[in-house]
């Protein structure tokens, strides 16, 4: 009887088959950039965010992925992941359900980043205020003491939510604002949801998506996808 169970146990490690979870929600912006080796997954559903101009919608994503090399800072070739995406997406989604058609859109970020109007003034003024939406709110940040960097936090006027926290400057002396990509109601509940990345110079890139409807107590919005780590074969 013991016996069995170790051959069932091994033909299921063997198989490909395991206890392990659904997939991460992740979300992607900078879809053409050298990520790691098997960062994506291969066999699951991707969905897109598509614009023209303000009008912008939720589609099924046609992703194709392959694994290629790049040549790193020592002329080494590193292995990679390679996305293949059709019809130039703001944003990817995946490990997540979403609804497919039209959102709302109160804001979409123009490039290059730096040009962007709010990316100036949430720099300068510490603060913008966020574009419609059912409940105003304001993103801010309180610079701490020395070099603690900035904390940076999400309000309605009733409720402050903290989002997360920045160093004061990036590994190479750059900027370490957010910026806000787009804003508007992903999950259709009225309510503002926020898509943003938080820049670094030093090969790293953080991508997240904040839902109104997955918000807890306290809380206006919440993480509901995220993709963080470093750019394969980066660095100088």
């Amino acid at each position: 009887m013991f016996r069995n169970k170790v051959i069932i146990a091994a033909l299921i490690t063997f198989s490909g088959l395991s206890y392990a979870g659904p997939p991460k929600p992740i979300v992607v912006i900078d879809y053409n950039d050298t990520f790691s080796k098997d960062t994506f997954p291969r066999k699951s559903a991707w969905y897109g965010l598509y614009c023209n101009a303000s009008n912008c919608e939720v589609r099924n994503a046609k992703v194709r992925i392959t694994s290629s090399t790049a040549k790193n800072i020592l002329d080494e070739n590193e292995p990679i992941d390679v996305l293949h995406v059709n019809d130039n997406p703001i944003a990817l989604f995946n490990g997540f359900p979403l609804k497919i058609g039209k959102v709302t859109t109160w804001f979409k970020a123009n490039n290059p980043m730096v040009e962007s109007g709010h990316y100036s003034k949430l720099k300068t003024l510490g603060q913008w205020h966020l574009p419609w939406g059912t409940t105003p709110l304001t993103v801010t940040w309180v610079k701490l003491p020395e070099y603690g960097g900035f904390r940076y936090h999400v309000s309605d006027g009733k409720t402050k939510q903290f989002l997360f926290k920045t160093e004061i400057e990036g590994h190479y002396g750059g900027d370490t604002a957010p910026f806000i990509h787009w804003i508007g109601d992903l999950d259709r509940d009225g309510k503002i949801d926020l898509l943003l990345s938080l820049p670094d110079d030093n090969c790293g890139f953080d991508y997240r998506l904040y839902l109104s409807s997955q918000a807890g107590k306290g809380e206006l919005m919440h993480t509901a996808a995220q993709l963080s780590g470093r750019f394969a074969a980066c660095g100088c």
